[in-house]
């Protein structure tokens, strides 16, 4: 599962309620230093091994400073497979499935993406979601307001006669297969600082700095896999590309992201870089942390993911609606890692 998956539909929701949790049950025969580091590092102080075990996802919101716009939910889980294969899992696994996730498209990218790389938008389903972006891209160039484009790229879409049968296809397939590939190169080229800029001025460079500076002890732990990007000044080796279509609130939303994976000690530390979405967030990082742990005498693996979200919508929330929307998407996380831990255990 490229984490993206599990956050596309969060976006205009986060969480600042802590589910609590009971003590470490001894009987799990666990090495007790990746419990005990979970709960130090994480603002899950009452992991409960025994619960996570048993497909219970615990989640909290946690602050995040300096960034109206910005929400952070940190959550904790376990996947009853060996840490080399939970990394397979979640780099491979699709939410597509599952139709409650409302991710609608998902596809891998070649290192070089083309418009051709985006063709199977065309087989967009025909709902209200998408329909609704189809006409915010028929508004171009005048009315861009309900899209996140560059000036340049809002004044690249022609119009014309639409052709073909699907729910996207004609100049709005071409436009969006045009857009996509433009900045999925950018970024493989140049990274996150190669992206344009929105026409209400946002960076999503400037995003992804802010959310990382803001994170607090998270950033320094995950030092290792965020220098090794381009995130920290590294180089590091080349990212997973992917592309999906989900809802965003109502109205179908296209992105780009970045997955990288890097060892750490004895297991595994991953970025999911969400760099370009055409509505619904500015910039989303998806940090998890895997260690290998023992449950019922089996290889298992525990996971500490850290969503950081920056967005438009989220900033214009104050009061109990903000808390409403973080309580919302701390929901819709957990309904998500339990979709993929559930396909997790069929894959075993």
């Amino acid at each position: 599962m490229k984490p993206t998956s599990v956050r596309k539909k969060l976006l205009f929701n986060g969480a600042f309620l802590v589910i609590l949790t009971g003590a470490l049950t001894p009987a799990l025969n666990v090495a007790a230093d990746p419990v005990s580091d979970l709960r130090s590092l994480s603002v899950l102080k009452d992991v409960d091994l025994s619960k996570l075990s048993g497909d219970n996802v615990s989640a909290a919101g946690a602050p995040i400073s300096r960034l109206a716009r910005g929400m952070s939910v940190q959550s904790a889980y376990v996947v009853r497979a060996p840490i080399k294969t939970t990394l397979s899992l979640l780099q491979q696994w699709n939410p597509t499935r599952h139709p409650e996730l409302r991710t609608y498209l998902q596809g891998d990218l070649p290192s070089k993406p083309g418009p051709d790389s985006f063709r199977s938008l065309a087989s967009a389903p025909s709902n209200a979601s998408v329909r609704a972006f189809v006409e915010a891209t028929e508004q171009l160039p005048g009315d861009s307001s309900k899209l996140q484009l560059s000036t340049a790229e809002a004044k690249q879409y022609s119009g014309g006669a639409a052709g073909g049968g699907g729910s996207v296809s004609g100049p709005v397939l071409a436009f969006w297969s045009q857009v996509l590939a433009e900045r999925a190169r950018s970024f493989a080229s140049g990274g996150l600082g190669s992206e344009s800029s929105y026409q209400t001025g946002v960076s999503p460079a400037t995003e992804v700095a802010q959310l990382l500076d803001s994170s607090g002890d998270v950033r320094s732990h995950f030092s290792p896999i965020i220098s090794a990007t381009p995130l920290g000044g590294g180089g590091g080796s080349s990212p997973s590309l992917s592309w999906q279509l989900f809802d965003a609130n109502g109205q179908a939303a296209v992105s780009l992201d970045a997955f990288y994976a890097k060892p750490v000690g004895d297991g595994y530390q991953t970025l999911d870089l969400g760099f370009y979405s055409s509505s619904g967030y500015y910039a989303v990082v998806t940090l998890e942390q895997l260690w290998p742990v023992q449950v019922e005498g089996r290889d298992a693996t525990l996971i500490w993911r850290v969503d950081l979200v920056s967005s438009g919508t989220i900033g214009e929330l104050r009061g109990t609606e903000r808390l409403g929307s973080g309580a919302a998407m701390m929901r819709d996380i957990q309904k998500t890692v339990r979709a993929f831990v559930k396909d997790a255990s069929g894959s075993r």
